[in-house]
């Protein structure tokens, strides 16, 4: 059964709907397929994602959070992730989400490893979870709460082996602060690593207690839309939106459609795995480059539509397209795995004659 999630944003709707008025069972049509959409909304575990006085220095740290927003329940699913770094020494410098599993009394259990990141030094930095190793769904029954590791890792067929140590990423807020614990460990973690009664010590140097800039969401729903959609020469606001799941076991049934695209216009769809990126699209464009590199273009496509209306379309089947092009970027997919997509389409009187909608970021499902 697929869902239609053709999703917009209220800024793009309102361009749109206060140039072309809408017939009443239209306006009840678009209204229906809003609600059918909505999703449950996500639970965030960790601390708010905020400026934090202190850039750790310390190399190779594991921290596991302990505060008031876990143990979390499944069964659900790990979504986005967030930190907070503006400090140059850290660019580039890896970090990686983890997954943990309440396994006794004050005892956890690694049981995924995300995707590592990179820093960029920019402030709040979000990405998919990933899942590269380990589980990609909570269980019922089970509890668990989130961390992350100051450490690069590298994986072969779900086989997950470290590799270099980072020094300190994610910013905190000092010693002996108890309000939204996180506890810090010294080690390299892997799946089933023990953290606590049993395993790695807790806060062995005898400093326990502080808050990192870092939180994890859960139960968001499907993929989400980011990024914001062009302006176009006639004032459409081209937008992302979806049918269907990504699931990768599937040839077929995971939709990417656009709509508000300029009418009869040639474009295509284009995706990444390797995260969002927000640049300008080119000097007094409305657009910008939401994917970053490397990209893969896929197949043409014309938005067909009535001139002078916001009503062109591009729609390409994802799965059915890498089934077909067993090559192209990110071939094979495995679940858990983090892509962006935006479309491109040809707008002759705009800034480099082209604009661009809005992303859309989803995780692969087995």
């Amino acid at each position: 059964m697929y869902s239609l999630c053709e999703t917009q944003s209220a800024s793009a709707t309102n361009r749109i709907q206060s140039s072309l008025p809408m017939h009443p069972l239209r306006a009840l049509a678009s209204l229906a397929v809003s609600f059918a959409c909505s999703v449950a909304s996500a639970q965030i575990v960790g601390s708010p994602v905020i400026d934090r006085a202190i850039n750790d220095s310390s190399t190779g740290v594991v921290y596991i959070y302990r505060g008031a927003t876990q143990p979390l329940a499944g069964p659900t699913t790990v979504g986005n992730w967030s930190f907070f770094d503006n400090d140059l020494a850290t660019m580039n410098q890896k970090v990686t989400p983890l997954l943990f599993e309440v396994t006794g009394a004050n005892q956890w259990t690694v049981v995924a490893i995300g995707t590592p990141r990179a820093s960029t030094a920019t402030g709040v930095q979000t990405h998919p979870f990933a899942v590269q190793a380990g589980i990609t769904s909570l269980v019922a029954g089970k509890q668990y709460t989130v961390g992350f590791a100051h450490l690069d890792y590298s994986f072969t067929s779900g086989v997950a082996t470290p590799g270099t140590p980072s020094g300190g990423v994610v910013d905190f807020s000092g010693y002996n602060i108890f309000t939204d614990t996180w506890s810090y460990v010294f080690g390299t973690p892997n799946l089933g690593t023990i953290v606590g009664t049993g395993g790695l010590a807790l806060d062995s140097f005898g400093f326990p207690g502080r808050i990192c800039s870092a939180s994890f969401e859960f139960g968001g729903g499907g993929p989400i839309t980011y990024c914001t959609p062009s302006t176009t020469s006639s004032g459409c606001a081209p937008t992302m939106g979806y049918v269907g799941s990504p699931n990768v076991s599937a040839s077929a049934g995971f939709q990417i459609r656009v709509s508000n695209v300029e009418p009869n216009k040639q474009g295509l769809i284009f995706y990444g795995v390797s995260g969002r990126a927000i640049s300008p699209w080119a000097p007094n464009s409305t657009s910008y480059l939401c994917v970053k590199s490397p990209t893969q273009r896929m197949s043409l496509l014309n938005s067909n539509g009535t001139n002078g209306l916001c009503n062109g379309t591009l729609s390409i089947d994802w799965l059915a397209w890498l089934a077909a092009n067993p090559g192209a970027l990110g071939t094979p997919f495995s679940a858990g795995v983090g892509v962006n997509a935006q479309a491109w389409f040809r707008d002759p009187p705009a800034a480099k004659t082209t604009n661009l909608s809005n992303g859309l970021e989803f995780v692969t499902a087995p």
